[in-house]
């Protein structure tokens, strides 16, 4: 059945609308040369946000008394840390993460079915949505820990930090310092939603396209009224087009795995930390809902991150698959050699490797929370 070509051009950036929405609010620009005024507002938000915020932290591990005070202090330490680490990596390779929109418009310019559109379209939308509900769940995770905090009569800030003053000696001082305390954390979990979801986002997208290439593959050589030159020039097409999926591909192998692995080394020790404390030392009903929100939060951290990396990898081990669909038999010998080569280069899916070692699946998932559940076995042993 031939399939409608129709002249509508989808504009595949359009995915990542909400994080740059959220990140011009952090100091993250899609611009590629910051002005005077974008620098010194991103060197306010790493300087006083996330500094600032990670000294108190620190220093505060040096006061703690007993297991119950370090478990309330250590897993939010940890994940500030890692959130400044992560959105220095990605301030780094922010250029070539742009520079990735120029495969994406080359990729879009492809003709394309109304049904293929359409299915872009809905992947835009899906991510954008996406974007919304972690922005939504992580400022949660700070105004939850803000309204218990409030909630205690002035004696506790959000997180149990070291300050260079006594805050309780006035509600004045008490109210000035945990509105400070819940900006700096709104931010950071602005800082966050763009370190966890920029993989995710993109490999959405990636496996979009990829699965348009592919279908496209499976259907060379049935149209009776193409010639077999015009047929291999599909399969050259659709060679190229799918080049271009691997450099974008090879893009972020090189940029996010990093953020990534810093992420997997952190997640395992903050759940346990955080069910831990909700088993055993949560005094009220609020408490537990702030911690709840925040080990979910946690976990969100690299649940979505291995979800959708993964499924871009079984995408990749369906190319062969699809070439073999195509009508190879009836085509020329130069199509045969191309379309053989062709599967020889794609036998193997490809995979995504976080620091270049762990392999970012649901497998490396289900292994951290299994790692998740020893550490908490080994704290209530402690305890």
């Amino acid at each position: 059945m031939e399939v409608q070509i129709i002249r509508r051009k989808v504009v595949t950036e359009r995915f990542l609308h909400g994080i740059w929405f959220y990140g011009q609010i952090n100091g993250f620009f899609p611009d590629l040369k910051y002005n005077f005024w974008q620098n010194a507002f991103l060197a306010f938000v790493l300087v006083v946000v996330n500094i600032v915020i990670i000294l108190s932290f620190l220093i505060q591990l040096f006061y703690v008394q007993d297991i119950k005070e370090f478990s309330d202090n250590f897993p939010m330490n940890t994940t500030i840390v890692t959130c400044f680490l992560k959105f220095v990596v990605i301030l780094k390779m922010r250029l070539k993460l742009i520079g990735i929109n120029e495969h994406f418009e080359t990729l879009d310019s492809m003709g394309l079915s109304e049904r293929q559109v359409e299915k872009l379209e809905k992947l835009i939308l899906f991510c954008n949505r996406l974007t919304s509900f972690v922005a939504i769940w992580y400022f949660l995770v700070s105004s939850s820990a803000a309204f218990n905090a409030a909630l205690s009569n002035g004696k506790i800030l959000m997180f149990n930090v070291w300050t260079p003053y006594d805050f309780r000696q006035s509600m004045w001082i008490y109210w000035t310092t945990l509105l400070f305390q819940y900006f700096c954390f709104v931010l950071l979990a602005i800082e966050d939603l763009i370190n966890d979801l920029t993989a995710p986002l993109y490999f959405i997208m990636l496996r979009g396209h990829l699965e348009i290439i592919i279908e496209r593959i499976q259907n060379v050589g049935w149209d009776p009224t193409k010639t077999q030159k015009e047929n291999y020039e599909d399969l050259i097409g659709c060679i190229e087009d799918h080049r271009i999926i691997m450099e974008i591909y090879n893009i972020l192998q090189n940029t996010i795995s990093i953020t990534i692995f810093i992420q997997f080394a952190s997640t395992a020790t903050a759940v346990a930390i955080e069910i831990f404390v909700i088993l055993f030392y949560a005094v009220n009903f609020t408490q537990v809902m702030m911690l709840f929100i925040a080990a979910v939060a946690f976990t969100i951290q690299i649940l979505f991150c291995c979800y959708y990396v993964n499924n871009f990898t079984v995408v990749t081990g369906e190319l062969v698959t699809a070439i073999y669909s195509s009508n190879i038999f009836d085509q020329s010998k130069e199509f045969k050699k191309t379309a053989i080569i062709f599967m020889q280069m794609t036998q193997k899916p490809k995979i995504v490797l976080a620091g270049k070692v762990f392999p970012i699946t649901l497998t490396t998932f289900a292994s951290i929370m299994r790692i998740s559940y020893s550490i908490l076995t080994v704290a209530n042993q402690m305890r």
